[in-house]
């Protein structure tokens, strides 16, 4: 057995030992999360941080529940990973009570400014680049810490003290510059520099004078976010909507041009959903509704793949990458047309996971070749008078421009808790609220600043996500459950992922690697991964993806292949329902940890 086996194999004891030896930790666990994922007893988490998953076993350790775990993990996250989430963000859960049996959706997400106007990101009749991803003009009104307490509130056994404790002493004691860290940064490193507050934070002066990225080791405090995270834990969510904390936040963005205001903050309220409702091959899945676009794709796609393929579905075979490629490309394309606020909009929701609507889906595939994305939705009325191209030039699918981070949590009475949460951009709009150190996030870039036109993550939307003071923008986060077949109330599997447009693919594909592949959840997060989104109309592959033969293949049909070194950040929970024991899976493309209770 090697150290790395070992070090996996070893008690919570000696996992608490390694978190805190800070460095150390980025090189063990991705070694740590390619093994075989190792059965437990009680409370299982998985995060893309150590630090988070410690928080998280914390709470369980103290007969906390899963959402008193997800809670702490999302704060600590804020604190150690500023480039994928943060109080100044918004996100997605999931919330699934095993005693009664009933799943919550709650969505506090951001949402646009009450000046928010439909073209404020144009100027002469076009987009202007960065405008909606860089500074104070992107920034939405912040819903993660109205939400986090509020889940806490409703559902949480242990006091917000306790909870939020972690994340402040992260925050007094910093965060060790990981290599993770320092490749975000430099894909973000001109946005930082902009910002006084955010180059004071997160970069370091280098030899030639220049705010720069700091080097591997390279402690991070912030005092300013333990300040403002102890109020939150004295005051509640008022303490981040009133007083001294949002006259900072407001403060910052209207000095350099932006147009937040107390009043935004003041009236921020979350919105509970009914959490969207489908199938795979017997196994019940609850997903996010909309705004969540992801939720839509996920049921359209595993139901057009159990039409198509009832036997099952082995992604390695080009026949099934095909049909796969070919579902999750007409999703996307009912993406682009009818998805938005559902406040707002007249979304088709119950039409587009009807069984009706996804066997159209199936049986418009050809199996022999590749369909045109634009013949599926060339110029229409949501798109007229837009610039609408088969290749944005701004898409760049690489590890600096990932984003979000995912929670998944169960606890020994099977509580879970699926929670995405993000700041949008890596480090978000590279605005830090002067005095508080909040990051903000740059939200406004998820809205269609022009119908038509591709955002950062080459996503096309339409009408119904167009800019509307009060809206919150379309999202690809897919905070998923999927239950036992033999228990259609029992939570099986917490899933989820960040990754922009990615996330709906990443997660369709954990699911089906457990449920058709029959791994075990450490294997199924790791699997190479494949992707389509409409537009561009090309294939992503990523390195672990698939075989030259089958590529050569794909190709002969008429897809157009690009590789992609990787993409993706799975963090998953599962209970086998024969054995009860739980296991917990990290994505092996980054520092995250698996960790659980024996």
């Amino acid at each position: 057995m090697n150290e790395t086996s070992v070090e996996r194999q070893a008690s919570r004891k000696s996992a608490r030992a390694q978190v805190s030896r800070g460095l150390a930790v980025a090189v063990l666990l991705l070694a740590c999360a390619a093994s075989a994922a190792r059965p437990y007893r009680g409370g299982v988490v998985a995060t893309a941080y150590p630090q988070a998953s410690e928080a998280a076993l914390k709470m369980l350790d103290r007969g906390g529940n899963a959402v008193d775990a997800a809670v702490a993990a999302a704060f600590v996250a804020a604190v150690v990973g500023p480039y994928h989430s943060g109080v100044g963000g918004g996100g997605f859960a999931l919330v699934h009570d095993a005693k009664s049996g009933a799943t919550r959706a709650l969505d506090f997400r951001e949402v646009a400014p009450k000046a928010a106007t439909r073209d404020m990101f144009l100027k002469d009749g076009k987009v202007v680049p960065a405008l909606s991803t860089d500074g104070v003009l992107s920034v939405a009104v912040p819903g993660a810490v109205a939400g986090y307490l509020e889940l806490l509130k409703t559902h949480g056994t242990l006091p917000p003290s306790v909870v939020l404790a972690p994340a402040i002493e992260a925050a007094r004691k910093g965060l060790w510059v990981t290599p993770r860290y320092r490749s975000m940064t430099e894909g973000r490193l001109e946005c930082l520099r902009k910002d006084p507050e955010a180059s004071r934070i997160f970069l370091l002066k280098n030899a030639r004078g220049e705010m720069d990225v700091p080097p591997v080791g390279h402690l991070v405090r912030q005092p300013d976010l333990a300040r403002t995270l102890t109020t939150l834990a004295k005051q509640g969510a008022k303490g981040f909507y009133t007083g001294p904390v949002a006259q900072g936040i407001v403060d910052t963005v209207r000095s350099g041009g932006g147009i937040l205001t107390m009043e935004d903050l003041a009236s921020y309220k979350t919105r509970p959903r009914e959490p969207l409702a489908g199938s795979y091959r017997g196994h019940r899945i609850l997903t996010m509704p909309p705004p969540s676009a992801g939720g839509v794709a996920l049921i359209q796609v595993l139901g057009a793949l159990e039409i198509l393929r009832p036997q099952g579905f082995a992604l390695k075979d080009p026949e099934v990458v095909h049909l796969y490629v070919e579902a999750v490309r007409r999703a996307y394309v009912d993406r682009a047309k009818y998805l938005g606020d559902p406040d707002f909009s007249d979304v088709p929701t119950a039409r587009l996971v009807s069984p009706g609507h996804i066997a159209d889906l199936a049986g418009s595939i050809d199996a022999k070749k590749a369909t045109s994305s634009l013949s599926l939705l060339p110029q229409s009325p949501n798109t007229q008078g837009s610039t609408l191209t088969d290749k944005p030039a701004t898409l760049t699918p690489e590890p600096e421009r990932k984003n979000t981070t995912h929670i998944s949590v169960m606890d020994k009475n099977g509580n879970t808790v699926a929670m995405t949460t993000t700041v949008n951009y890596g480090f978000g709009s590279c605005v830090v609220a002067k005095g508080t150190g909040v990051l903000l996030n740059d939200e406004m870039d998820d809205f269609a600043a022009q119908p038509g036109v591709p955002n950062a993550y080459g996503l096309v939307t339409g009408e119904p996500n167009a800019i509307v003071p009060g809206k919150v923008p379309q999202s690809s986060m897919t905070p998923t459950l999927v239950f036992s077949k033999d228990e259609p109330t029992r939570v099986m599997l917490a899933v989820g992922s960040p990754g922009g447009s990615t996330i709906p693919t990443t997660v369709i594909q954990v699911i089906s690697n457990i449920i058709d592949g029959g791994m075990d959840v450490a294997r199924a997060v790791g699997e190479g991964r494949v992707h389509h989104q409409y537009l561009p109309d090309e294939m992503w592959v990523d390195r672990w993806g698939l075989e030259p033969a089958t590529l050569s293949a794909l190709e002969a049909k008429g897809h157009k292949v690009r590789r992609v070194e990787q993409w993706g950040d799975a963090e998953a929970v599962f209970i086998d329902s024969k054995t009860g024991l739980r296991f917990s899976g990290s994505d092996p493309r980054n520092e995250g940890f698996a960790m659980g209770q024996d």
